[in-house]
């Protein structure tokens, strides 16, 4: 039996004319049922909700009071896995106007030929993007990809495509607000779902004035699941990277002092032994910290080289700081600077030297 989707959207006072036009138009698309979310928008909203009710495929849902995007997106994958038999996915559409139904479409089309994966519309942020939403979304990005290891372009999108199979375990998920779709994300790559991605239109309506996120608070609580998921995900792998670091820092004492007593001269000694240690480092974070099995190649080596120059000119500069402006000490000026560069490197070796990347459609 053929399963169509099923299309999730929250609202909160939305605009009707806006909220209409979307479902009239996904209305014609191969839906089984579109799910509206009333996330407390109030009596004076009422109208809107009644009126797309009369729309075909639509089904609204309220919650008393606003409790924020994660709860809508809860309360709509609750109601679909109880009211509907089968179905296979759910697409999720915001209801400001920033997914244009041809987006919808496309993104609908590209899940039914990738049943098992999770497929991101990504906006590819041309034309006039408000400066608070680009730099949100590339902080965002960039942490992610640092912290998580995977490249996705667009982490805060709302146009989604989920698999049946994966409405259960994000059914579980705590967060609330936006901060839930990032936990989503989060929970796809623990789960190693494949990621999609389709390029769509980057609309943003009266430069995003409608739009309910708030960027102080709700940044917070983006970066804190972030941050919380990292360290309970990430520890093995953070212990592991220490290891490695300690194992080519030993060489590279090991291997200086050996040399000296061998009467090669400091300079020579100090060359050869940081070339090891850079080898040993590398290869223990490849194989041992990222669980690598492929052989080095040249672009890999040519990214980790730079991280090295980056990890060494970094280091001066901030000994220099830490002396001059803080009037620390040259041993205390030294551990501060490689304090932060573990992290840093840690960073830019995850995100950077050995990102898994992600086909991009």
């Amino acid at each position: 039996m053929k399963m169509s989707p099923v299309v999730l959207i929250p609202a909160y006072k939305p605009d009707k004319k806006t909220l209409s036009g979307i479902v009239a138009q996904i209305a014609d698309f191969d839906v089984a049922k579109i799910i509206i979310v009333d996330d407390g928008s109030g009596p004076d909203f009422q109208s809107v909700f009644d009126h797309v009710t009369t729309l075909p495929k639509t089904h609204v849902l309220s919650h008393p009071t606003n409790q924020g995007k994660g709860a809508a997106l809860r309360t709509g994958f609750r109601h679909i896995l109880e009211s509907t038999p089968s179905f296979s996915s759910v697409i999720t559409v915001d209801a400001d106007g920033q997914h244009l139904p041809e987006d919808v479409d496309h993104l609908i089309r590209t899940i039914k030929q990738y049943p098992d994966s999770l497929v991101l519309g990504v906006r590819d942020f041309k034309g006039q993007v408000p400066l608070r939403s680009f730099l949100g979304n590339k902080a965002t990005y960039l942490m992610f990809r640092g912290l998580v290891g995977q490249k996705i372009s667009d982490t805060q999108t709302g146009l989604r495509g989920i698999p049946h199979a994966m409405l259960e375990d994000i059914l579980l998920l705590k967060s609330g607000r936006y901060a839930y779709e990032l936990e989503m994300l989060l929970a796809f790559v623990q789960k190693r779902v494949p990621i999609k991605e389709v390029t769509i239109t980057t609309v943003y309506e009266d430069n995003n004035a409608v739009s309910s996120f708030r960027p102080m608070a709700d940044s917070f609580l983006v970066y804190k699941t972030l941050f919380s998921w990292w360290i309970a995900f990430r520890f093995k792998q953070v212990l592991k990277y220490s290891l490695s670091s300690i194992c080519s820092t030993v060489a590279d004492f090991a291997t200086y002092i050996l040399l000296i007593n061998m009467s090669c001269g400091f300079v020579t000694a100090s060359i050869l032994a940081r070339i090891l240690s850079v080898i040993i480092h590398f290869s223990a974070n490849k194989y041992f910290t990222f669980s690598y099995k492929d052989a080095p190649h040249l672009l890999e080596i040519g990214k980790y080289l730079l991280v090295v120059a980056f990890n060494l000119f970094s280091s001066i500069f901030l000994i220099y700081i830490f002396i001059t402006y803080l009037s620390a000490g040259e041993v205390i000026a030294k551990v501060m600077a490689q304090l932060i560069l573990f992290f840093a490197t840690y960073v830019l070796l995850n995100g950077f030297v050995f990102l898994k990347q992600k086909k991009h459609l």
